[in-house]
């Protein structure tokens, strides 16, 4: 093994280094006696994930309907570009791994955690978590009712941790006044922005849009630190989200890379956007943002005005675009063109016309430049 603790292929999550980690999260669990490991056939565009089945050295029939047949990895990404371009820049790794050391029960239900461990000094990471299945996550080919569960989901997660103290003390996440990460973001996707053209039609309102954020990120960082803050799962989109199935299961979030403390409705607007047709989310926003603030209210959340909500929800909305032209710019993003064309669903319009058409329906550029 390359990195004592961290595989670094599929070949070594075996039985061996399962008994070796897995007593950390229980020590009373019996030994693991066969595995078998499957790296799954979709990649991911920051981590390898890997699909594990397992076989336990335990009698007792109790004891084997308690303990998972099935298991998930995630592991540090054979990707060099996502390594330099992603991973160095952003540190999502040390941000995971720390979130599930810390934080079991967030609010909304998260995947067990059986072990987490991250070097530094290689940018290397492991996650071992539960499978969800029989849950599935549609991925891009989201449907509006999976939406607007997802969405009411929210309110449970950033009431639960509104304007909490606790929450400025974890350096792993990312901080509203966090200068040298929204520097990088903004700088990034000003950068990535001017040479969209290249490769992708219509893109005007992005190649504005993105140079004001960069020149106005310190004006931008002096208006969050006005607003409550939260716990933000900060990537909240269809791909890492699980829903229950005619089979069993229940809803779940994934890929905590990115968790800020910041406005909650950095969360609603990314899923909104990204989950519904341009058409449903005119239609759909104005009721599904009143009932995500009705839901803040009957949980004890004071002092937030739905006019509080549509300016959080305007600042969400260019921390998803942000995201999005990052990712365009910094992934393989043919990795996502082939996953949304197999689903029937094109990426161009899941990552960035739906955002821009919800930038000029909400008057964004004007609202910024004007702070």
């Amino acid at each position: 093994m390359s990195l004592v603790g961290i595989p670094n292929a599929v070949e070594e999550f075996s039985v061996e280094w399962l008994n070796q980690v897995l007593p950390a999260f229980d020590p009373t669990l019996p030994l693991v006696s066969k595995c078998s490991a499957r790296a799954s056939e979709t990649p991911g565009q920051t981590a390898e994930i890997v699909f594990l089945e397992l076989q336990w050295a335990a009698e007792d029939p109790s004891d084997l309907a308690r303990l998972p047949t099935k298991m998930i990895a995630k592991y540090t990404s054979q990707n060099q570009q996502v390594i330099d371009e992603i991973i160095n820049v952003f540190d999502q790794y040390r941000r995971e791994t720390s979130f599930y050391r810390d934080f079991e029960a967030p609010g909304l239900r998260v995947p067990r955690c059986y072990y987490q461990a991250f070097d530094p000094s290689r940018q290397a990471f492991v996650l071992l978590l539960e499978d969800l299945g029989p849950a599935e996550s549609p991925s891009w080919a989201i449907s509006s009712q999976q939406v607007s569960l997802a969405l009411s989901k929210l309110p449970a997660l950033h009431a639960k941790w509104w304007n909490h103290s606790l929450l400025r003390d974890k350096d792993y996440f990312v901080q509203f006044d966090d200068a040298s990460f929204f520097q990088l973001g903004f700088n990034a996707a000003a950068q990535i922005a001017g040479a969209l053209s290249e490769f992708i039609e219509e893109v005007s309102l992005t190649e504005q849009l993105m140079p004001i954020l960069a020149e106005k990120q310190e004006v931008m960082q002096s208006a969050f630190a006005q607003r409550p803050f939260t716990l933000v799962h900060g990537d909240y989109h269809a791909k890492q989200l699980f829903f229950e199935t005619a089979a069993g299961g229940e809803f779940a979030a994934i890929d905590w890379q990115f968790p800020f403390v910041a406005q909650g409705p950095w969360d609603f607007a990314r899923l909104m956007v990204l989950g519904l047709s341009i058409e449903e989310r005119r239609a759909k926003e104005q009721e599904l943002m009143a009932a995500y603030h009705q839901a803040l209210v009957a949980l004890g959340v004071s002092d937030y005005s739905e006019e509080d909500l549509a300016k959080d929800f305007r600042f969400g909305l260019v921390i998803s675009h942000m995201i999005n032209v990052i990712a365009i710019g910094s992934t393989d993003i043919s990795l996502v063109a082939k996953e949304c064309s197999d689903l029937g669903v094109e990426w161009k319009d899941v990552m960035l016309y739906r955002g821009q058409a919800a930038l000029e329906d909400w008057q964004v550029l004007p609202f910024i430049k004007t702070l």
